[in-house]
């Protein structure tokens, strides 16, 4: 009984952190005049271009997607844009969080 309960708690646990490697980031797809709005950096996360995004708020939108734990799309801009970029993207959009601290 003992070592099936701790094979099962190995195997449990290898499940656990193989799931877990994937973070979920959904990066946008260019579309007309996305060049001109937006970049992604080397991290993935989207950039607004025209604003100094030291001075920006970081957002995650989050989209449905079929990855168990949620997807998101890390912005830092204006809400609005990052919302509109994820739309115009053809992400579904569930809702944003905003860090507000610096």
């Amino acid at each position: 009984m003992n070592k099936k309960t701790v094979l099962l708690g190995t195997i449990l646990v290898l499940l656990f952190s193989t799931s877990c490697s994937s973070n979920g980031a959904a990066v946008p797809k260019a579309f007309p005049g996305s060049a001109e709005i937006f970049k992604v950096n080397d991290e993935g996360s989207v950039e607004v271009k025209g604003y100094n995004i030291k001075d920006q708020f970081l957002h995650w939108v989050f989209v449905r997607c079929d990855y168990w734990s949620g997807c998101y799309m890390l912005c830092q801009g204006p809400v609005k844009t990052c919302k509109s970029i994820a739309i115009k993207s053809d992400l579904d959009v569930t809702h944003i969080q905003t860090n507000h601290t610096k």
